[in-house]
């Protein structure tokens, strides 16, 4: 029995001392677009409500009721008093900053006054100003302009009071089905205008584009998505699997079959002297026949992507073409 425990270990010892022979290749540097998954709507022709942002007046009518317009368009005004006030009277303290750091800079230069209290007089104009330009800015927040093409009617009549959330203007469009898709906030800004989308069911189907993303989420905290230009045969109301295409990320790619998992963790082999040396990786996209990872090392090291089940740190190991 110790007899042949030993001429195991004997025959254990040999086949270690013989290195395993793999395959290698270099780590690319490639990028790709991450794919978000998520469950639309198909709708019918375009056609939207646009609600008041905040209270306001209706301004006069921007364009005639039953007009068409085209996509951005500014198609109503909003006016809210106070706010407008708020701007009115920011604007006239901005210039009387100015005109107290261009008399200041007159007067610090004549020796009058020193130059920090000349510095002090700019510091309250930039203060002003900025305080200006974002109430200026959340101004223009009551310009509507048209999300797509199409026939604008009116909501509510010039003058009228508006609180928050009041339909102010509907537009219908002539277009085909689109499709809308709630989003969380983290996925909302992997995606821009323009984003390719496509049906998860069908593969080949032709790419759709998202052309408009919600400002606000709603009461959900989801942010909506509007894609069209799929061209299938959905009927409005039918729930559909998207598949929409998120900004290009850069990543290292390797092969697929480098990547070995175990206990939920994924890792390569990087082959150094001769030894197999695993590091743990991060998978950020698999893809057909590559695997998208950001690990610690950089592009050109060699990676082994054969026997990578079979290793362990430090096996002895050569590369064979």
């Amino acid at each position: 029995m110790k007899g042949g425990v030993w001429g195991l270990l004997v025959v254990s010892s040999v086949a270690c001392a013989h290195p395993f022979l793999v395959h290698a290749t270099r780590a690319q540097s490639a990028s790709y677009r991450p794919a978000i998954t998520v469950f639309g709507r198909a709708h019918g022709p375009d056609r939207t409500v646009v609600q008041a942002p905040y209270d306001a007046l209706m301004g006069p009518y921007v364009v005639a009721p039953g007009s068409r317009v085209s996509t951005g368009a500014v198609i109503a005004r909003l006016l809210p008093t106070s706010l407008a006030a708020t701007v009115r009277a920011f604007n006239v303290r901005v210039q009387a900053a100015r005109s107290a750091y261009r008399q200041g800079q007159v007067l610090a230069h004549q020796g009058l006054i020193t130059a920090a209290h000349a510095q002090s007089l700019r510091a309250a104009w930039q203060a002003d100003n900025a305080a200006f330009l974002a109430a200026a800015r959340r101004l223009a927040r009551g310009v509507v302009r048209a999300p797509f093409a199409g026939i604008v009617r009116y909501r509510a009549a010039p003058g009228a009071w508006l609180v928050r959330g009041t339909a102010v203007v509907a537009i219908a469009g002539d277009g085909g089905l689109y499709e809308t898709a709630a989003l969380t906030v983290h996925e909302a800004n992997r995606l821009f205008v323009g984003a390719r989308a496509r049906l998860a069911r069908r593969p080949a189907s032709p790419d759709g584009r998202v052309y408009a993303l919600a400002e606000r989420v709603d009461r959900l905290g989801l942010v909506r998505a509007y894609i069209h230009g799929l061209k299938s045969s959905l009927r409005p109301g039918e729930v559909v699997r998207l598949i929409l295409f998120g900004h290009r990320v850069q990543a290292l790619s390797v092969p697929r079959q480098a990547l070995v998992i175990r206990h939920a963790r994924a890792r390569v082999y990087l082959l150094k002297a001769g030894h197999a040396e695993p590091v743990t990786v991060q998978v950020l996209h698999l893809g057909v026949h590559r695997a998208f990872i950001k690990a610690g090392f950089a592009r050109g090291a060699w990676v082994i992507d054969s026997e990578a089940a079979r290793l362990r740190a430090g096996t002895l190991v050569r590369a064979v073409r």
